[in-house]
């Protein structure tokens, strides 16, 4: 349901803005992110704009008040000023993240994470990216995260495509074409 809601905000925010280029929409992306973050870390203020109890203008002046504190842009700051209206302001972790995606794929960007049994260098993961660069034919930018039961190998996810190098899935593979012989 969330991802409903804040598709038609990120989509908008995101058509009036491209004109201004990525770095804007990055800085964009980035503020609402902030705001996003305020939010996990106070989830007391979300609740605040949702209590009837609370005025519009004090409500309306809580935003204005984040807006300039973080010194948004007026485009950022339209957009806290919509969500707010419309009691929507919950699912501003899903705008932004929404609004990322648009960015992402303005920019030719898709995002993954590799899951790997320890931790990396920073030329492995660049020398993967890479390589899902030229097989996907697109930049790729990827997380990484310790999952130490793979113990060897690695999981890669890059939107719905998996590539699993893991040592448990090449036991699974042996396991099963064993069992068929």
């Amino acid at each position: 349901m969330s991802r409903r809601v804040a598709r038609p905000y990120a989509t908008a925010l995101f058509q009036v803005t491209q004109k201004e280029g990525v770095a804007a929409l990055r800085e964009i992306e980035g503020q609402l992110a902030a705001v996003a973050e305020l939010f996990r870390l106070e989830p007391a203020l979300v609740r605040v704009f949702e209590v009837p109890s609370v005025s519009p203008a004090v409500k309306l002046e809580l935003v204005n008040t984040i807006a300039k504190t973080l010194a948004l842009r007026p485009e950022a700051h339209r957009m806290l000023v919509a969500l707010e209206h419309h009691v929507r302001l919950r699912y501003l972790d899903e705008v932004v993240a929404f609004f990322r995606e648009l960015v992402d794929r303005k920019e030719g960007l898709v995002r993954g994470r590799v899951e790997l049994p320890g931790a990396p260098r920073e030329e492995q993961v660049a020398a993967l990216a890479k390589a899902l660069a030229e097989l996907l034919g697109t930049r790729v930018e990827l997380d990484v995260k310790l999952r130490q039961e793979l113990l060897a190998g690695f999981v890669v996810r890059v939107g719905s495509r998996v590539f699993d190098g893991s040592l448990l899935a090449q036991v699974r593979r042996f396991a099963s074409s064993a069992a068929g012989e």
